[in-house]
């Protein structure tokens, strides 16, 4: 399973990273990292990505808008993706998943909140 991590926080995309990384499944993971939606954007065209995790505020491109780019494009249709932000306001992150993402996580966010969205997710990528 490929998973990209995608926020401008370099620690955010190592605690994301090195949580999945005690995962039971571990060994069947590759990991990708991105900085922001476009750096993103360049990995998903050359990679096979099966889950993104992405910031939803982000410089350059923002996960509202790498969101709507994987959504639009027929190549990315089977990519799961889990926002993960402060923003707490319902409205928006209904908003959010009315556009289609898989999984919300609210940052701050704890080891086993991260574990337990992405199986959640996962289980539905399958």
């Amino acid at each position: 399973m490929n998973i990209l991590i995608v926020d401008d926080s370099s620690s955010v995309r190592l605690l994301i990273q090195n949580t999945l990384a005690e995962h039971p499944e571990a060994g069947t993971f590759k990991f990708f990292n991105a900085e922001n939606g476009q750096v993103a954007l360049d990995i998903l065209e050359y990679n096979t990505i099966d889950i993104v995790f992405v910031d939803w505020h982000m410089p350059v491109m923002d996960g509202e808008a790498l969101t709507q780019i994987i959504h639009q494009d027929k190549r990315f249709n089977k990519v799961k993706i889990i926002m993960e932000s402060a923003e707490s306001d319902k409205q928006k992150v209904i908003k959010m998943l009315k556009q289609g993402i898989n999984g919300y996580l609210l940052k701050p966010f704890e080891k086993g909140t991260i574990t337990k969205t992405f199986d959640s997710v996962r289980k539905k990528a399958h």
